[in-house]
């Protein structure tokens, strides 16, 4: 079904975390839904076109399974692989009308997305992550009630606006929370109502035990459960016993007055081989007499269930969410503009071949550079960078024409050469720099600590009295590796206030300008594309950069009441793990196809 020390060494990153809190054991637990289907990563776990296969593949298991048992289930969390199968299929007629048959019966679902996407770094274009909705509902006479976004651990707000403005009114996510603080008890597997700044609402259920928590923590499917999580679920326990010891652990965290909850069954592109089991220990469970009952079901089931019986009860919470993992297109800057350029010109009439392209583009698993440690073979890895970078420039030669893969932003109009007004002065803390380049270990914000080095690369810095534009050349070949791990390059600017005065924001979220943040208080980072706007200092700036999108505030180690705005330039590695264990060192265009060797940066400031 899936290679086994693969799939362990993937379960092991994904870091589930168990979120029961005390004081809550009173909860009658009747139902536990669960949805069975396959995470979605367009290059992650291969490269994208024999995904792409092997995704149309286990479609086909999954319809001939629901053909032959009324109690099997199948979630497809994104639209990408059911455009690959319809396809594959489109002039099979008895095939097709099999698929609307079992979509109609609910024993199918397909989700609102497209993909599971970088969301936070398209804003103001994730209405075409929803294109596919008129389709299914004019070719099979099915509309897409709820959007399942996995692996990703947030959301932007500006995506619960793109789904209400769709109808589609449920949002299940399965949070993968290894590299990210663990979401507030109020938010971790309790429904809520997700109202945004600009008044839509979705209803949000947060998994913070990811997709495969059906047989990772419930071991509900006792097979995959003794071989996934062995320490939890001992392999010398029979089946009835492995389901009731993990239904037993985690029944309790289910906030009262919840009579039920929804976990998913679900891994890195895996076949429906454990979903064709599922429907057997289930009998077994339920048939047992077992309490709470186990219910084989695609999402909009528990979802409809929660709101007739405890809508008006539920919380509504508000605030952005942001973005953890998009730093990742760090490591493709210059595509990652591209891209940003090519959804932004998209429209209702744009061809529907560009908008696929560029939804597809958003997925959470596209960025150049080397595959996971250990994943890929060497012709693997060389395969995938093609392959991605293959993708991306489709994407944005379908939206922007001919030629624009190779596109790169003109540069601002830059400020005379003079002394520096005394604004910056009351803003900027530098007395012989007002800007520095770092580079050293990624780390998730700030982006490299302490022990980072200058870089050795010139910065020009030209200001009037409202505008600061801070420029440099890097060749990205020259930056000193870190061993196996990514080494981030950083632009910090000093700060005439301490941080914890400071307050960052993306400018296009109304909801973090006011300090609104979903989970409480403000992430370690911001994501913010479409600029940053900086609060707490003399004057508020908005700070803006074709490239660097991830910022941080740091506090200054020496004190003084001074700060350190840090953006993301760029992170990478050239060096790779590859299977089997061999190590080699790649070079830049071989890993980054497409992407300038020599970045020209530039960030501007504002000081309106």
């Amino acid at each position: 079904m899936i290679r086994g020390r693969w799939a362990r060494g993937r379960i092991a990153i994904l870091g589930v975390v168990l979120a029961v809190a005390t004081g809550r054991a009173g909860a009658q637990v009747e139902i536990v839904y669960v949805v069975p289907g396959s995470h979605l990563d367009v290059g992650f776990t291969e490269p994208p076109e024999r995904v792409r296969e092997k995704r149309i593949a286990t479609l086909d298991q999954a319809i001939d399974a629901a053909a032959r048992d009324p109690e099997f289930r199948w979630t497809e969390e994104g639209a990408w692989a059911f455009d690959a199968w319809l396809g594959r299929h489109r002039e099979d007629t008895e095939r097709t009308l099999l698929v609307r048959r079992l979509l109609a019966g609910g024993q199918i679902a397909v989700g609102a997305t497209w993909v599971n996407p970088h969301a936070a770094l398209f804003p103001g274009s994730l209405n075409v992550l929803t294109f596919h909705i008129e389709e299914l509902e004019r070719e099979f006479g099915y509309r897409p009630p709820v959007a399942v976004v996995n692996d990703v651990p947030s959301c932007p707000e500006a995506l619960a606006d793109a789904l209400a403005a769709r109808g589609v009114r449920y949002l299940l996510v399965g949070a993968n929370m290894a590299f990210t603080s663990a979401l507030p008890e109020e938010l971790a597997a309790r429904p809520f109502w997700w109202e945004t700044a600009k008044g839509s609402r979705v209803l949000v259920f947060v998994d913070p035990d990811g997709y495969t928590a059906a047989y990772t923590r419930w071991g509900i499917d006792p097979d995959c459960a003794r071989f996934f999580a062995p320490d939890r679920f001992p392999r010398d326990r029979g089946p009835l016993e492995t389901m009731e010891s993990g239904v037993r652990a985690m029944v309790g965290g289910v906030a009262a007055p919840l009579d039920s909850t929804i976990v998913q069954h679900s891994f890195d592109n895996w076949d429906a081989g454990g979903a064709i089991k599922l429907p057997g220990f289930v009998r077994t469970w339920n048939q047992a007499g077992k309490k709470p009952q186990i219910r084989l079901s695609i999402p909009v089931e528990f979802f409809r269930h929660i709101e007739e019986r405890f809508g008006d009860k539920l919380p509504v919470r508000r605030g952005e969410w942001g973005g953890d993992w998009e730093t990742v297109r760090g490591q493709c800057p210059v595509w990652t503009w591209r891209l940003r350029e090519a959804a932004r010109s998209l429209g209702a009439s744009s061809p529907r071949e560009a908008k696929a392209a560029v939804a597809t583009a958003m997925d959470h698993s596209f960025a150049l550079g080397g595959g996971w440690p250990g994943y890929f073979t060497e012709e693997e890895t060389l395969e995938h960078a093609r392959q991605s970078e293959a993708f991306l420039a489709r994407a944005v030669e379908l939206a922007l024409g001919e030629g624009a893969a190779s596109r790169i932003p003109a540069p601002p109009d830059i400020p005379a050469e003079g002394p520096l007004p005394d604004t910056w002065r009351e803003i900027l803390a530098g007395e012989h720099s007002l800007a520095r380049l770092r580079s050293g270990p990624l780390w998730l914000g700030p982006f490299v600590g302490e022990e980072g080095a200058a870089l050795e690369t010139p910065l020009e810095c030209r200001a009037d009295s409202r505008r600061l534009i801070v420029r440099a050349s890097i060749d990205r070949r020259s930056v000193p590796d870190s061993g196996s791990r990514l080494v981030a390059v950083v632009l910090e600017f000093p700060l005439q206030a301490p941080a914890g005065e400071i307050r960052i924001a993306p400018a296009g979220s109304p909801s973090a300008r006011e300090g609104r943040w979903l989970r409480g208080r403000a992430p370690p980072f911001v994501v913010a594309p479409e600029g940053l706007v900086v609060d707490g200092l003399a004057r508020p700036l908005v700070v803006s950069s074709p490239f660097v999108f991830a910022w941080a505030v740091v506090p200054e180690p020496a004190g003084a009441g001074r700060s350190w705005l840090q953006g993301l330039v760029f992170r990478q590695t050239l060096r790779c793990e590859l299977k089997g264990g061999e190590a080699k060192v790649f070079p830049f265009e071989t890993l980054f196809p497409g992407e300038p060797a020599i970045l020209d940066l530039w960030v501007e400031l504002d000081s309106r």
